[in-house]
């Protein structure tokens, strides 16, 4: 419930764009400053090879990672602990035409069957729940055999939170 009521305030990265949340325009601004703060993840994420698979993105936020999934054809379903991020996903991808399932989970506790996604991705999300351990065995539970896992962790004592999260973001803030 901690956790929720954090992240249930806005859509995380909401705070770093101009403009009318939930718009069309909001939603580019956030794609252009999402590509700009985090260009590693296009170089890292295969969207392309996804084209026809079942994806889950657990912690979708604003949906910039969930729609290049789904420019990509991918089968998407976009997760959160929050009603803020999954309402800002489906609005994400309502703006730009996309078709795509969005629902409310806990990634410790997911609703779905056993085996049924291709490709599971969750991108800064897992160390904020109380057991990662837990998710982690989540994602292994919904995974098909032979499916794909793209997961990304923060780690406290890294260049990443001492340099672009306690300096860079926090001055911008």
């Amino acid at each position: 419930s901690d956790v929720y009521r954090f992240w249930n305030t806005e859509a995380c990265g909401t705070h770093f764009v101009s403009g009318t949340p939930a718009s069309a325009e909001f939603f580019r601004q956030y794609r252009a400053f999402r590509d700009a703060t985090e260009w590693h993840i296009p170089l890292l994420v295969p969207f392309a090879s996804t084209k026809g698979e079942r994806v889950l993105e657990i912690g979708c936020g604003n949906g910039a990672d969930g729609v290049r999934f789904g420019l990509a054809g991918a089968d998407y379903t976009g997760t959160d602990l929050t009603d803020a991020a999954v309402e800002a996903t489906r609005g994400h991808y309502a703006s730009l035409g996309l078709a795509g399932t969005f629902q409310k989970e806990n990634a410790e506790h997911l609703s779905f069957a056993d085996d049924c996604f291709d490709f599971v991705y969750s991108h800064g999300v897992l160390h904020h729940t109380p057991h990662p351990e837990g998710a982690f065995d989540e994602i292994y539970r919904v995974l098909k055999p032979g499916g794909r896992a793209v997961i990304m962790l923060y780690n406290k004592h890294s260049f990443n939170y001492y340099v672009r999260i306690m300096g860079y973001m926090r001055a911008r803030v």
